[in-house]
């Protein structure tokens, strides 16, 4: 199953969440251009998640032996307009050895094999996972069963590409104010 880095990753993204949304929902109280509309998880930009994330992990005591960086580059594949790839979430250990490598953003099928296929190119001999969000209901509630439908699904995850037994879920609520609140749901791949 999955190892430490991925564990304390996964179970760093709520507390990342509500320290974004906290962020967010104090920056714009109060505010005159913010009477109308509200910061929600569902409007949250996927950087910005990530981002959170990053910081989470960095403060993290179980991840203090191990380099991890953002938005890391791989010079050995090209992107568009002739920037490298990069990778959302770099973490290896500090006296060196094999990367693991984490894609992260909001779940579908499409992306989540493009971006793992993406990363295993990247790192061929380390850990490869994709960290997917589920910000919309019945999804966020449930994303266990919803995952489970589209790995049967003929134009759904494959099987091939992707262990189904080593995939991690959570559900959690981000409170807003005066009791309201949404519901955030994750989902982890590890890349065969």
């Amino acid at each position: 199953m999955a190892g430490k880095i991925v564990k304390t990753t996964f179970e760093l993204v709520e507390p990342a969440m509500w320290s974004l949304a906290s962020k967010l929902l104090i920056l714009s109280t109060e505010r005159k251009g913010a009477k109308k509309h509200k910061p929600s998880v569902s409007t949250f930009y996927e950087t910005g998640i990530v981002n959170a994330l990053y910081e989470a992990m960095l403060m993290s005591p179980a991840l203090a032996n191990q380099d991890i960086r953002h938005e890391m580059p791989d010079k050995r594949l090209p992107g568009t307009k002739g920037a490298s790839k990069q990778v959302d979430l770099w973490l290896r250990p500090h006296n060196g050895g094999k990367p693991t490598m984490i894609e992260a953003g909001d779940f579908s099928v499409r992306k989540v094999h493009r971006d793992l296929d993406k990363i295993r190119k990247m790192n061929p001999k380390g850990q490869n996972w994709f960290l997917a969000f589920f910000r919309t209901e019945p999804q966020a509630s449930d994303p266990k069963s919803y995952v489970t439908k589209t790995f049967k699904r003929k134009n759904g995850l494959s099987a091939k590409k992707i262990h189904q037994t080593r995939v991690l879920y959570h559900t959690f609520n981000v409170y807003k104010s005066k009791g309201c609140y949404e519901t955030f749901g994750l989902a982890m791949f590890q890349r065969k």
